[in-house]
């Protein structure tokens, strides 16, 4: 998703949902660990691995756009007119 430089902070609010949702399986997947055999820990473990490898690509691309969009602003605010 694209942000624009009207609406920078947009795609925070459209995956809010989605991280909730992360959030809540981390905090179940701690509380039950211990529950679970050695084999599907792994398997749950290595795709919240995965999930959280995406999140940080993703982040680090925003927060690439968010500077370049800064950069932009400040260039059109320091341009005479």
């Amino acid at each position: 998703m694209k942000s624009t430089s009207a609406e920078p902070y947009t795609w925070v609010l459209v995956d809010a949902p989605y991280l909730r949702e992360q959030a809540q399986r981390c905090a179940r997947l701690a509380r039950d660990c211990s529950k679970m055999s050695t084999e599907n820990l792994a398997q749950e473990l290595k795709a919240v691995v995965h999930e959280l490898e995406a999140i940080g690509i993703e982040l680090m691309q925003k927060a690439k756009e968010l500077d370049h969009l800064q950069g932009d602003q400040g260039t059109s605010q320091s341009k005479p007119k």
